[in-house]
Parts: C-alpha cells; structure tokens; sequence
C-alpha cells in the first residue's frame, strides 16, 4: 500500500486501514495487537463510505460498523478524504440523532430498536456503532408479501405484526413531546411545485400537472396537528430484521420538528416501494394494505387521531420526491437511451401514476 505524498490527502485504501485499527483498540478494547482485528471490505454508494470491524477483547469478541458520510458522490469519483462541511454536518446531525434516540426512543419491549452508538471519530468524519447480524426488512418483506399472496396467512401476520409494532414504535417516540401547530399548505406548496416542474420535464405525465392543479385549487388550507421531532432517515430501508424477529433501525438522518404526518408519511412511502427494483412490480404492485393500516393502528394508540387528509398530503409529497429521485438515477445511468425511456414509461410512471391517483381522489374525500 502506497503512502500519499506530502500535503496529499491518504487514499482510501490508508483511511480504511487506519480507522479499523483505531476502532478495534480505541472503541472495542481490542486485547493484544489491534493488528490481529478483522477490518471488513470497504464499500460506498452515494452517500457514504462503511465497514465493519470485528476485534477480540478480554470479553470475547465485539463487532461494530463504521460510517462515513457524504453529502452526495453522484457524478463524482467517491473519496472519502477530503472532508466537506456538508459531509461534516451530516455527520454531526447523525450522531445527534443516534444520542438522543438512545435516550428517548423507548423500543425494546416491542423489539424495535435503533442502532447503538459506540462513538466518533471527528477527524474522518466517521460514526462507530454496534454491528447488527440481522436481514434486510425490505428482503424479508419481500418474502412474506410474497407468500401471503399464495395464502400463507402466517406470513400475512408476521408482515402486519412487525408493521404493527414499528408503528407503536414511533408513536411513543412522537409521544415524548407533542406540540399543538396547524400545517399550512401554502409552506408545503414549493416542494409540491419543484417536483412537479422536474418530473413534467423528464417523464411527459400529465400528472403532476393535475396534481398541482387541485392542490392549487385547495388554497391556503390550514390542518390542525401536533408538532414532534421526526426523522428524515425513517425508511423501510434502513430497517434490518434479526432471526428472532426484532427489528433493528439504522441511519436515522436529521431530526427536526415537523407534524407527526410527515414521518408516518415518509415509512408509508418506502414500504408501497417494497417490490421496487423487482419484475414482479408490474405484477404485484403494493405490498399488503392491511399492514400499512396495522403500521396506522398501532401508531394511534393512545393519542388524538392522525388527520387523514394532511397524511395523504404528505404522501403525494413522498411520492413525487421518489418518482423525481429515480427518474434522475435513470437520467445518470449509462444506458442505451432506448432502454431508459422504455424503462421509464412501462415500469417508472405507470406505479407513480397509480399511486398518486388513489392518494389524489383520498384527498378529496
């Protein structure tokens, strides 16, 4: 391995190493040479580098998992050094965040958990947390919508069930400190307007022009709320599911006040996106309703109801985020261009479209 010349930053390849070793003697107690630790291959994607790290201590083995955030590598060749002040930031607001769900976020008792954190290393950028052995949700899901379409009802109760209790989850969390506020539709309206001009201009709908259209004709529309801390990285991505069940929460992102709506809408989201990527999409489309409304159920227990028509706002406003994010990865793809606007118009717009139409007419009701 090559060293960086004087005032050069170190690859990643020396960042890599360095931090595994310091991790595995400074934040798991590696017994003996920290040298003997067994530093996990070092992979990234467009917004942040990660390994793991496993050491033997004087109590056995400990693992944890390092993550380096970045702002966005897309169109960039990835580099961990430098660090950026938006990397820095990100950094900072997770570590934040991962604090004060440690202290807050009450769980266990329904084996629903977020990551722990072990610690930071400023320099690099980099947050320690404890590793979690566990699958994906989105695969395990997967599987159990899967099968419940071929009447398996016990895997039908186990995806609502662990719906259930994320949503009984995150409504203690939001329980924690609720404030009355009213959400004004004229604030949400920019978002609505920006993604509505990107997507008419990538995917020739006419949807996102009727959308603003009624919206527009809902004026300045006002809906009474409680205002909590929620959680930009709340994403049925980032959920992992152990082999006893438990669901393991990961990359929980900025907090910031906002309705309770938004943060219920942004897992809704990700879960009727659960067969993305699959040719099975066109086919099964959603996953169960009936676990989305047990995820609803459950989150409710004990507190005012959700406003519905402010939730199926927020939704429209996910939707259309994550129809623009994915119609611009097809745009950065170095595909044919044949094969984006096919892959466009038969598989992208027809799941947004018809999404966005039943969220539209529930507006209305």
């Amino acid at each position: 391995m090559t060293s960086a010349l004087p005032g050069e930053p170190l690859s990643d390849a020396e960042v890599h190493r360095l931090l595994g070793l310091r991790v595995a003697g400074e934040m798991l107690g590696a017994a003996g040479d920290p040298t003997l630790a067994e530093i996990g291959p070092l992979s990234s994607n467009y917004f942040s580098f990660t390994f793991s790290v496993k050491a033997m201590t004087t109590s056995g083995p400990r693992d944890a998992f390092v993550k380096i955030p970045k702002f966005d590598m897309r169109g960039l060749v990835p580099r961990i050094l430098p660090i950026s002040s938006a990397d820095r930031r990100m950094g900072q607001e997770e570590e934040a965040s991962l604090r004060l769900l440690g202290q807050k976020w009450s769980g266990a008792e329904l084996e629903v958990r977020w990551v722990d954190l072990i610690g930071v290393i400023p320099e690099y950028n980099a947050i320690v947390t404890g590793r979690v052995f566990a699958d994906e949700a989105v695969s395990v899901f997967r599987r159990w919508d899967l099968r419940r379409r071929f009447g398996l009802r016990q895997d039908a109760k186990r995806l609502q069930g662990a719906m259930a209790r994320i949503g009984e989850a995150l409504g203690h969390f939001h329980q924690s400190d609720p404030r009355e506020s009213v959400c004004r539709l004229s604030e949400m309206m920019p978002k609505f307007e920006f993604y509505c001009r990107e997507i008419t201009g990538r995917a020739e709908s006419p949807w996102p022009g009727r959308i603003l259209e009624k919206l527009q004709a809902m004026g300045d529309s006002e809906f009474p709320s409680l205002e909590v801390t929620t959680l930009k990285g709340l994403d049925i991505r980032n959920v992992l599911i152990d082999p006893q069940g438990r669901c393991h929460f990961l990359d929980p992102g900025k907090m910031k006040p906002a309705c309770r709506e938004a943060d219920l809408a942004r897992f809704i989201a990700t879960y009727r996106l659960l067969h993305w990527g699959s040719v099975r999409l066109a086919l099964l489309r959603e996953p169960d309703r009936r676990a989305e409304l047990e995820f609803l159920r459950a989150y409710g227990v004990g507190q005012p109801p959700v406003s519905r028509r402010l939730l199926n706002l927020y939704l429209i406003k996910e939707e259309l985020k994550h129809w623009h994010n994915i119609l611009d990865y097809v745009r950065r793809c170095d595909w044919p261009p044949v094969v984006k606007r096919v892959a466009i118009f038969a598989y992208v717009n027809p799941f947004f479209c018809r999404l966005l139409r039943i969220d539209l007419s529930r507006l209305e009701e």
